[in-house]
Parts: structure tokens; C-alpha cells; sequence
């Protein structure tokens, strides 16, 4: 899930020689299966928590995104990143909820980035609700204006 300031603020940074990363989302299945989706944005707000404007360790980005597979909603997601570090890369913590009709999956992770922003990276499934209770696995994000994300659920 890479929010429209989010993909102004790498940009920035990849000038200024330092990068961010923001987060994806992944949509669940059945213990041991794997589902693909894109994400489509909706909501994107930021504001520093820190003592810095723009930018800065504390910039924190609150997005939300249409979880699309084969042109179809299969859900919704509600996104935050803060950056925790800044230097010639940069990190961002970040916890993501996806919402499906049977239930709620949680990720959560450190996204690390360059300053040509992010490469794959990967969040940690740390649980869920209804049919997602007791879900774990982790999903991989493929950053691009509308990333591609993938989650596998252990079996």
C-alpha cells in the first residue's frame, strides 16, 4: 500500500539521498493457501509526530484501499506507517487490517528503503478475527502504483 504522499515522499527522499516505505496489504484464505491481489487507493492522509516538518522520523501516513482481484472487491484495508529511522535508507513501521466478508487479517512489519524507494518486501500475518482467527503466514509486497500483493497462510 504505497499512499500517493508516501510515493511523493520517497521521491523527495531519493532526491535528498534517503528513502521510505510504506506498507501493502493481503487478502486470507484456508490454512496453506496462497491469494493474489492489487490494492486501489481511497483514503491517504499524513502529519509528523516528530519534532521535524515534511518528512522527518515520526511522519506518519494513514491510507486506505480497495483489495481488487481479477477486477473484482474482494475487500477493503485500513493502513499506518511512521517512519522510525532516517539515513541513507530509511525504515517505517507499519500495521495493516484487511477486511474480507468472513473476517479480518492483521500484518504488521519494519519496511526497509532505498533511495530508489522499496523493493519487494514482506509483512508478517500476526492474526485475525472470524474465519481468520488464528492466521499466521506473511505476505509479499511488490510496490507499484497499484502493488500486488500476495499472502501465504501457513497450514
Amino acid at each position: 500500500m504505497f499512499g500517493h504522499r508516501m510515493r511523493i515522499a520517497a521521491c523527495l527522499l531519493a532526491a535528498a539521498g534517503a528513502g521510505v516505505a510504506i506498507m501493502a496489504a493481503a487478502p486470507a484464505g484456508p490454512a496453506g493457501q496462497t491469494i493474489s491481489y492489487t490494492e486501489s487507493e481511497t483514503s491517504d492522509h499524513a502529519f509528523n509526530l516528530g519534532s521535524g516538518h515534511g518528512i522527518a522520523v515520526g511522519y506518519v501516513e494513514l491510507s486506505a484501499n480497495k483489495l481488487m482481484q481479477g477486477g473484482r472487491q474482494i475487500g477493503h484495508d485500513g493502513a499506518e506507517c511512521t517512519i522510525t529511522r532516517l539515513g541513507g535508507t530509511a525504515d517505517s513501521l507499519c500495521s495493516v487490517v484487511d477486511v474480507f466478508a468472513r473476517g479480518q487479517i492483521d500484518l504488521a512489519g519494519l519496511v526497509a528503503s532505498t533511495p530508489q524507494g522499496p523493493g519487494t518486501f514482506q509483512l508478517a500475518v500476526v492474526g485475525g478475527t472470524g474465519r481468520y482467527q488464528d492466521a499466521r503466514g506473511y505476505a509479499t509486497v511488490v510496490p507499484a502504483q497499484q502493488p500486488q500483493v500476495t499472502i501465504h497462510l501457513a497450514g
